[in-house]
């Protein structure tokens, strides 16, 4: 065989092959096989508060208002252990200086705090005339050993002196006394006259602290 055709036969034998090689990988349908896809992963992104907010919170706070109270002084005298009196009066310029006298009367020192109560009655249980006693002056505690004494001054003032109208002036029978930090009283005769009207323009008593 002459060497013209033996090229000749070689470039046909070459498209020959690739179309065998095409045909291998078809299917019998003719459609190519495809790999499969790739499976996609979706990524979820969680928000985010800013650093600087809270969030809100959903617990429940249960608040219950607490009332709290006193305790009396234990070392307060009590009304069982005083013996209360009324000392002996001495005039001033349009008023009566009434000492109140606090004794302790029990086994054991007590003490005295503050500013007694002070108010006119009708009677040991009679009502109170006009406003109680206003408050003048400051003390500090007094302690009373078994048997001593403090002294509180009452000033009373002639309502006498007050305008009829502003005053209404009636009679007293005496004095309803409160040792200091004690809801406890005893009555102190003292037979005078007071203000039935209460005013900004009236004051017909006044009490100084608890002193020795």
């Amino acid at each position: 065989m002459k060497p013209n055709r033996m090229r000749n036969i070689g470039l046909l034998a070459a498209p020959l092959a690739l179309a065998i090689l095409s045909g291998c990988g078809s299917d019998e349908t003719g459609t190519a096989e495809s790999s499969p896809a790739p499976a996609r992963t979706t990524t979820v992104s969680t928000p985010t508060t800013s650093t600087g907010t809270a969030a809100p919170s959903t617990t429940h706070t249960d608040h219950t208002q607490t009332t709290t109270s006193t305790a009396p002084n234990p070392e307060g005298c009590a009304i069982g252990e005083l013996n209360v009196t009324l000392g002996q009066p001495s005039g001033a310029a349009g008023s009566v200086e009434l000492p109140v006298v606090f004794t302790n009367t029990g086994d054991r020192t007590c003490t005295l705090d503050g500013f007694p109560g002070v108010s006119y009655v009708t009677g040991a249980s009679g009502n109170e005339v006009g406003a109680a006693a206003g408050r003048s002056g400051s003390g500090s505690l007094v302690s009373l050993a078994p048997g001593s004494a403090a002294t509180s001054l009452v000033r009373a003032t002639n309502v006498e002196n007050y305008p009829a109208d502003q005053c209404g002036v009636t009679d007293v029978a005496g004095l309803r006394v409160y040792p200091p930090n004690s809801y406890d009283s005893v009555f102190l005769a003292y037979p005078t006259k007071g203000c039935s009207i209460s005013g900004a323009n009236i004051n017909q008593l006044t009490v100084a602290p608890v002193a020795r």
